[in-house]
C-alpha cells in the first residue's frame, strides 16, 4: 500500500472544534466535528485528530501539513487572563496607556468605564532617550538606566516585558539596545518590542500592540509549546498557526508574536469561501459565517480579500495585518430574551457548547435561536450531528415558552420572533459591510457557512433581494477547510508620510525596496522555495490634512506612475464617500503582502448525474412558516445529493455539519464541487 501524504486543518470555535483533513493524492475529504475543551484547547484537538486518524486508517506520520486556528490568544485577552506586564517606555509617556485617545467608550454613557491597564504604574518604566520624528537620535540610551530598570522589573516578579520607544518605527536603534540588555539580564521573561511587531506611526496603538502580545506571551506560548509536543508524540512534526490575515505562520513565529492570532479565527473561513468560490468564478462575496456564539461577516472584492490594520480588541486598539471582519453576537446558542421595554431581544449572551440549548438536555433553560428552530420544525427534533448528538425537542418547547409567557404571544410565533430578530441583527452588519462602504448586495453572491449559516441564507437573501447564495459541501466545517488551502504570509507595513507628486518615483522605490528585502530574508527563514514566492503591493492614502487612510491595492509597476496611483485613489475615496477633491494626495504606509504559495489539494469533480434529486429524499417534516400557516418540507440527505441535481423549495436539506433550508420561491442546484446554490425562482 502506498504511502499516504495527509493535511489536516483543525479550527477551534467557541463551541465546537471543527477538524478537516484531506489525502493530498487523491483528495478523498475527512471531516469531524467535536464539542470544543474550554479549559485547555489541546485536548479536543488532538482527541480529535487522534478519532479521525483511526477512523480513516492513516498515522501522524502520513500527515504533511497540519494547520491549526486557535482562540487562545482572543480568550486571554478577553478575559484578562495574562502574565505580570512591565513596560519600558520614552520619558513622558509612563501613562499613554491610562490617556489613550481620551476617548469615551460611549459617546453618550457618562457612566462607562474605561478598559482595564494591562500594566499597573509601578510597572511602568521611563528611561531618558528620545528619537525625532524623523527618526533621528537626540538623546542617546543609557545603558546604565536601561540594566538598572531590568533590575527593578526582575524584583517585581514580571514575567513578561513590553518596550515602546516614542518613533522607533522610523529607527529600530534605541528599541534594539534595550531589547538586547533585557535579553542578556533577563532572558527568562517574555519580550516584545514595538518595532519587530509593528512599524507604523500612532503611539497609542502600537503600545497597545506591543502590551497585549507581552500580556498573553507567556500562556499562548504555554499552549503552542504542549501542542507542539503532543502533535510531535503521534508522529506530526510540521505545524502552522493561522494568522489574522488569512495567511499561515510557523508555530515558532505564533510564539513570538501571538497578538496577530488574536483575530485569526474567522480569516480561514473567510479564505475557504475565495477558494472554493474562485473554482466556479465567483469574486464577489458577502460571507457570513454563523456558529454557536457570534456572525462573522466580511467581503471579497474581485477575487480579493477586504483588509484592515486597525482592529479593536476587547477595547484595546491595535495595528496589526487582518482581513476586515465584523463580529455579532448572533450564533446557534443566542438567547432570547425580554428588555425593559417588553421588546424580544437576541443575544449578543449566548449559550455556548456548556450547557448549550435547552434541547442540548445539558442544563441549559434559555430559548436560543437552536431551540427556536427545533421547535419551528427547522431541525431534526431528534439527533444533530449526524446522530451523535441526540437532542430533546420537548425541552426547547418549554423554554421558547417560557419567552413566549412573558410577552403574552403563542409558542410558534415567538419561536419565528427569536429567528426574525436575529435575521435583522445579521442584516444589519451586512450593511454595514457593504453599503456603508459603497457596495450594493444585489451584486454579490452570499456564501453562508458555520454551523448556522445554511439556517440562515435563504431568509437572508429573501429579505435582502441578494441573487444567490452559496453553501459550500462542508458548511460547517469551512473554516477547517479553508486552512488547508491557506498560504504561509506575512505582511510588512512601513509608515512614511509623503506627498503624492509626479517626481516622487524614486521615493517610493526606495520604500518598497526595503520592504521587498524584508520579505526575501523572510522567505529564506521560512524556507519557501524561489518558485513559491509571490508579492501583493499596497498603500494606504489620504488626501492631506486628513486624519485616518484608505488602503488602496496596487501592481508592482503602478509605482512608477503617480497619475496611476492618484486614480487608483480617487477611485477608491469615490466608492466609499460618493465624491473626492482636489485636495493634496498623501501616501502614509508602504505595505507588501509576501506570500509562499502553497500546492492545493486536488479537488475532485462529480460527474453530472442530471436534475432529478430524488433518491436524496429521506422524508418530510411539518414546518411553520409564520401568521398560522404550515407548510411540508421535503428532507433531502445532502451526502446522496449529486452534481447537477436541483432541490426546489420547500425543502430542508440534511447533513453531519449542518442543515440548510430552502423557500418556497427559491430553488437550489449541486455543482461539480457538490456545492450548492440558492436562487430565487
Amino acid at each position: 500500500m502506498d504511502k499516504r501524504t495527509i493535511r489536516i486543518g483543525v479550527d477551534v470555535g467557541g463551541t465546537n472544534t471543527d477538524i478537516c483533513a484531506i489525502d493530498e493524492n487523491t483528495g478523498e475529504l475527512m471531516v469531524y466535528k467535536l464539542p470544543s475543551s474550554l479549559h485547555d484547547q489541546s485536548v479536543a484537538v488532538v482527541e480529535g485528530v487522534k478519532v479521525i486518524a483511526e477512523e480513516y486508517g492513516f498515522e501522524g506520520e502520513d500527515v504533511s501539513r497540519f494547520m491549526h486556528g486557535t482562540t487562545v490568544a482572543t480568550n486571554a485577552i478577553l478575559e484578562g487572563r495574562g502574565a505580570k506586564t512591565a513596560l519600558v517606555t520614552t520619558g513622558g509617556f509612563r501613562d499613554l496607556l491610562e490617556i489613550g485617545r481620551q476617548k469615551r467608550p460611549d459617546l453618550y454613557d457618562l457612566q462607562a468605564d474605561k478598559v482595564r491597564t494591562l500594566v499597573t504604574r509601578d510597572c511602568r518604566y521611563e528611561i531618558g532617550e528620545r528619537l525625532n520624528c524623523k527618526g533621528e537620535v537626540v538623546r542617546e540610551i543609557s545603558v546604565e538606566e536601561v540594566e538598572k530598570i531590568v533590575d527593578s522589573i526582575k524584583e517585581q516578579d514580571a514575567k513578561a516585558v513590553a518596550v515602546m520607544l516614542l518613533n522607533a518605527y522610523l529607527n529600530p536603534e534605541n528599541e534594539a539596545t534595550v531589547k538586547k540588555i533585557i535579553e542578556e539580564k533577563y532572558p527568562e521573561a517574555f519580550l516584545t518590542v514595538s518595532s519587530d511587531l509593528s512599524k507604523q506611526f500612532r503611539e497609542y496603538e502600537r503600545l497597545c500592540g506591543t502590551v497585549l502580545n507581552s500580556f498573553v506571551g507567556p500562556e499562548v506560548k504555554k499552549y503552542m509549546d504542549n501542542l507542539k509536543k503532543t502533535l510531535e508524540s503521534i508522529g506530526i512534526k510540521s505545524t502552522y498557526i493561522n494568522h489574522s490575515n488569512g495567511g499561515l505562520m510557523s508555530i515558532d513565529e505564533s510564539m513570538k508574536y501571538p497578538v496577530k492570532t488574536a483575530l485569526s479565527g474567522p480569516a480561514a473561513g473567510v479564505v475557504g469561501a475565495q477558494y472554493i468560490t474562485d473554482l466556479i468564478n465567483e469574486k464577489d462575496l458577502i460571507t457570513v459565517d454563523i456558529g454557536g456564539t457570534s456572525t462573522d461577516i466580511s467581503l471579497v472584492v474581485d477575487g480579493r480579500f477586504e483588509a484592515s490594520d486597525e482592529k479593536t480588541i476587547s477595547g484595546y486598539p491595535v495595528r496589526i495585518p487582518s482581513i476586515d471582519i465584523s463580529t455579532i453576537g448572533a450564533g446557534g446558542g443566542s438567547i432570547g430574551w425580554i428588555d425593559s421595554g417588553g421588546i424580544l431581544k437576541v443575544g449578543p449572551q449566548s449559550a455556548g457548547a456548556f450547557p448549550g440549548p435547552a434541547c442540548y438536555n445539558r442544563g441549559g433553560v434559555e430559548a436560543t435561536i437552536t431551540d427556536a428552530r427545533v421547535t419551528l420544525g427547522h431541525l431534526n427534533n431528534e439527533v444533530l450531528l449526524g446522530g451523535r448528538l441526540p437532542i430533546k425537542s420537548e425541552l426547547s418547547k418549554e423554554a421558547v415558552g417560557r419567552l413566549a409567557e412573558k410577552i403574552d404571544m403563542e409558542l410558534l410565533e415567538t419561536a419565528r420572533g427569536i429567528i426574525s430578530v436575529s435575521n435583522s441583527n445579521i442584516i444589519k452588519e451586512i450593511k454595514n459591510a457593504t453599503v456603508a462602504k459603497g457596495y450594493n448586495p444585489s451584486d454579490f453572491c452570499l456564501v453562508a457557512f458555520g454551523g448556522s449559516g445554511p439556517l440562515h441564507a435563504a431568509e437572508l437573501i429573501d429579505e435582502m433581494m441578494i441573487k444567490k447564495a452559496l453553501i459550500p459541501k462542508t458548511p460547517g466545517l469551512l473554516a477547517a477547510y479553508g486552512l488547508l488551502t491557506e498560504n504561509m504570509r506575512r505582511d510588512f507595513v512601513q509608515t512614511f508620510v509623503m506627498d503624492l507628486s509626479e517626481d516622487c518615483a524614486s521615493i517610493l522605490e526606495k520604500q518598497f525596496t526595503a520592504l521587498e528585502n524584508d520579505a526575501d530574508a523572510w522567505f529564506e527563514e521560512e524556507q519557501i522555495p524561489q518558485e513559491m514566492r509571490s508579492r501583493e503591493y499596497f498603500l494606504d492614502m489620504r488626501y492631506k490634512g486628513q486624519n485616518h487612510e484608505i488602503r488602496v491595492p496596487i501592481e508592482a509597476e503602478d509605482i512608477k506612475s503617480a497619475a496611476t496611483l492618484a486614480a487608483a485613489y480617487t477611485k477608491a475615496y469615490e466608492r466609499l464617500y460618493s465624491f473626492s477633491s482636489d485636495d493634496m494626495i498623501q501616501i502614509v504606509n508602504f505595505g507588501l503582502s509576501a506570500i509562499g504559495d502553497i500546492v492545493y489539494p486536488v479537488i475532485t469533480k462529480d460527474e453530472y448525474a442530471g436534475e432529478d434529486a430524488s433518491a436524496a429524499i429521506i422524508g418530510s417534516r411539518h414546518v411553520y412558516e409564520g401568521n398560522g400557516k404550515f407548510a411540508d418540507y421535503i428532507l433531502y440527505d445532502r451526502d446522496k445529493l449529486r452534481n447537477g441535481n436541483i432541490i426546489q423549495g420547500p425543502a430542508i436539506i440534511e447533513q453531519m455539519d449542518s442543515t440548510t433550508i430552502v423557500l418556497s420561491n427559491q430553488k437550489a442546484t449541486v455543482d461539480e464541487y457538490l456545492n450548492m446554490m440558492i436562487e430565487r425562482k
